[in-house]
């Protein structure tokens, strides 16, 4: 909706140079904003911010996990499950 409105599309979170920002950089953007996109820290509370944070890190993971980057007992459970 906001591409349709005139405004440029976001980058893609799993470039190679967001997956290297530090935590802080990322916070600060969602903070004060950056180009066309406006600062949340009047909707949006510290602690909120950095659980965004934390998601969009696991997001970032989770697109190049493997089976041995799971946890031998938690693989175990996934694999007892019903297919």
């Amino acid at each position: 909706m906001i591409v349709q409105r005139g405004y440029r599309p976001p980058p893609s979170f799993h470039q190679d140079r967001l997956r290297q920002a530090p935590p802080g950089y990322l916070f600060d953007v969602v903070t004060r904003g950056l180009g066309a996109m406006p600062g949340y820290s009047e909707q949006v509370p510290p602690t909120d911010r950095w659980a965004i944070i934390a998601y969009l890190r696991v997001l970032q993971l989770s697109q190049d996990a493997r089976t041995g980057d799971v946890p031998s007992e938690e693989l175990e459970r996934l694999e007892a499950l019903p297919q």
